[in-house]
C-alpha cells in the first residue's frame, strides 16, 4: 500500500508535537540551524508544520533569520492533507515566497507564489513540497511505503517517486539512531533527495541531503529533539 492511494476507515495516527534541530551546511560550509516545528493547533483536527532559520554569517547574505515555511494540515478519515501552505525568505522581492489555499471541496488550490497568481486542479493525495515530510513520517508509521506523490511545488504540480534504500545505523548528537533511507526524485530532474529515517522517533529525520548531478550539496543532521 502506498501513501497516495491509501484510503483509511479513520483518521490516522499522527507524529507527537516535537521541535527539531538541524545543523545545515552547504558544500561543506556552514549554514547555521533549521528549526522544524511540529504541533496541534488548539484541539481541533488541524495541525502545523513550521520551519525557521538561525542562518550563519554567510548564510544571512541569502537568507534572513525572519525566513519561515509553514504548512497547516488537517487529520480526517481520508488521510493527513494540507489546507493551507506559507513561506517568506524574510527579504526583499517575491522570489520563493507564497501563499497557497487548499480547497478539497472544490478541488483547487490558489494563492500566489513568485507575486503571480496560482490556480491549480487538486486529486486525493496532492501535498504541499512542507506537508509531504510529515505525511511520509504517518505513512511510514502505519507500515506504508510513500510510493508516488504529487506536490505543488509553487505553480506547478510535480510527480516524486519515494524508493527505499539500505538501514543503517548513525552516529548523531542523541547518540546512536538505527534510521531506514529514502531516496525521492522527479522525473527529469538531476536532484535527489536522501533522507535517513528513524523508527525509534516516529521516523523523524535524523541526516538529509540534497544532491545536485551526483554531488551532495546540502546537509541537515539532528542535533536537538524535545517531545511536547
Amino acid at each position: 500500500m502506498t501513501l497516495a492511494n491509501a484510503t483509511l476507515a479513520a483518521a490516522p495516527q499522527l507524529p507527537q508535537p516535537f521541535t527539531a534541530t538541524y545543523a545545515v551546511t552547504f558544500r561543506g560550509i556552514s549554514g547555521g540551524t533549521l528549526q522544524m516545528k511540529w504541533h496541534r493547533e488548539g484541539t481541533s483536527d488541524r495541525y502545523v508544520f513550521e520551519t525557521t532559520a538561525r542562518p550563519s554569517f554567510l548564510a544571512s547574505l541569502v537568507i534572513d533569520d525572519s525566513a519561515f515555511e509553514r504548512a497547516t494540515l488537517e487529520n480526517t478519515a481520508e488521510g493527513l492533507r494540507p489546507v493551507s501552505w506559507a513561506a517568506d525568505d524574510g527579504r526583499s522581492g517575491e522570489k520563493g515566497n507564497g501563499e497557497l489555499e487548499f480547497n478539497w471541496v472544490d478541488n483547487v488550490v490558489s494563492g500566489t507564489y513568485d507575486g503571480k497568481p496560482v490556480k491549480l486542479t487538486l486529486e486525493p493525495g496532492v501535498e504541499d513540497r512542507l506537508s509531504i515530510q510529515i505525511s511520509v513520517m504517518t505513512a511510514l508509521m502505519q507500515g506504508q511505503e510513500p510510493g508516488s506523490i504529487a506536490i505543488v511545488n509553487g505553480d506547478k504540480i510535480s510527480e516524486y517517486t519515494y524508493k527505499r534504500g539500505n538501514t543503517e545505523t548513525i552516529d548523531s548528537k542523541l547518540g546512536k539512531l538505527d534510521a531506514v533511507i529514502y531516496e525521492s526524485t522527479r522525473s527529469g530532474s538531476s536532484r535527489i533527495s536522501r533522507v535517513w529515517h528513524v523508527p525509534s522517533l516516529e521516523y523523524l529525520p535524523a541526516r538529509a541531503e540534497q544532491i545536485r548531478k551526483g554531488k551532495v550539496e546540502t546537509v541537515m543532521t539532528l542535533v536537538e529533539l524535545k517531545k511536547e
